[in-house]
């Protein structure tokens, strides 16, 4: 193959590639959250279909052991619409992640909504049961540990999950400490930050261990009212 003919065949390759871009452009996880709640990207139906296959398809065999030809053979769906809207592994792997942590930030504002109306007791109660009851479950401790496998490799990704999970969910408590007039020897940022971890430490080590089952509604509830009644006891002074 003459000289010309090789750079004729690398400019075509190379204008292929602009065109993909063009088509289907590299976004990260922050990026992607901020157009998916601000509604400039819906995924259009079929978009869903395929962010639904890869999300049960990335859980299972992880990132590192996913391949764009793999999932569409085992799911039917063909490698062309997958590629149609997302150009790499790694940008459905981004818009699986950012369409999960949409729907969190959405169940934690819902919440924040609700709180406003208790009073303390009851506010709290429900804090942890609602966060008991989706960080215990089994998709949530497999998709974790897919955000946290993947972030040692792209931080991007872990960042932002604990800003949108974490850091919004620490917020949502401390309003709902800053809302009640209860006094307490710790600032209302220190007492969110034992509140989180006292009430979640041995139930989620225990569900990723597993030492135990996803526990019930029923088992939740029963200790959100018993943790709930020592944490007042123990960090709060009477009004």
């Amino acid at each position: 193959m003459s000289s010309a003919s090789e750079k004729d065949v690398k400019e075509a390759a190379r204008r292929r590639e602009i065109e993909r871009r063009a088509i289907a452009p590299t976004r990260g996880v922050a990026s992607l959250v901020r157009s998916l709640t601000e509604g400039t990207a819906r995924p259009k139906a079929k978009e869903q279909e395929v962010l639904d296959v890869a999300t049960e398809y990335f859980l299972e065999h992880g990132y590192q052991g996913a391949s764009i030809n793999a999932m569409a053979r085992s799911s039917g769906i063909s490698k062309e619409s997958i590629y149609r809207y997302f150009s790499s592994k790694k940008q459905l792997f981004e818009a699986v992640i950012g369409r999960e942590l949409v729907e969190y930030r959405s169940a934690l504002e819902h919440l924040d909504s609700i709180l406003k109306t208790l009073e303390l007791r009851a506010a709290l109660i429900m804090v942890v049961e609602t966060t008991l009851a989706l960080i215990t479950t089994d998709r949530t401790l497999a998709l974790r540990r897919l955000i946290f496998d993947e972030a040692t490799r792209s931080p991007d990704v872990g960042q932002h999950y604990y800003k949108i999970g974490p850091v919004r969910a620490y917020n949502v408590l401390q309003k709902v400490f800053e809302t009640h007039e209860y006094k307490s020897d710790f600032d209302v940022p220190k007492l969110s930050e034992h509140f989180v971890a006292l009430m979640s430490w041995k139930m989620t080590l225990e569900r990723q261990c597993a030492v135990r089952a996803q526990p019930t509604a029923e088992e939740i509830s029963a200790h959100a009212a018993v943790f709930v009644d020592d944490f007042m006891k123990a960090f709060l002074k009477s009004r």
